[in-house]
């Protein structure tokens, strides 16, 4: 994985409060020496939040536990296995969708982290194509 090029495709600003869960190993160690919650502080609005899903209920309920801790339209990277990868998954780019709409966010965009993971980006829906 190339830290630069991956940060750079996430507009990820270091300065800024971000909030990572459940991020494989390979991933965490890219993020050292970076500051990063990797559990929600109460009463935190993050500038940069990134959930990890293996798998369609574990993403749905990432994507619910995060909510209160998001800033209105901050930067929000869902991440999930690619079809073609190692990781067994039930999790489509469809169904990433469904998962954010269930806190009124829609996609905007889609990247790839590495040949693993792919990571679609939301926003809220009344702010999508502004």
């Amino acid at each position: 994985m190339d830290k630069e090029a991956i940060f750079k495709k996430l507009r990820f600003d270091a300065d800024k409060t971000a909030l990572i869960l459940n991020a494989p190993q390979n991933y965490l160690d890219l993020l050292e020496g970076i500051s990063f919650d990797s559990s929600p502080k109460e009463k935190t609005e993050y500038d940069f939040i990134q959930i990890f899903g293996y798998q369609q209920d574990e993403l749905e309920n990432l994507v619910k536990s995060v909510d209160n801790f998001r800033k209105y339209d901050g930067l929000f990277w869902a991440c999930y296995p690619k079809g073609t990868g190692k990781i067994k998954s039930n999790i489509k780019r469809e169904t990433v969708w469904t998962a954010l709409a269930l806190i009124g966010l829609d996609t905007v965009t889609q990247i790839a982290i590495d040949e693993t993971w792919s990571a679609l980006r939301a926003r809220p829906n009344e702010m999508v194509g502004k």
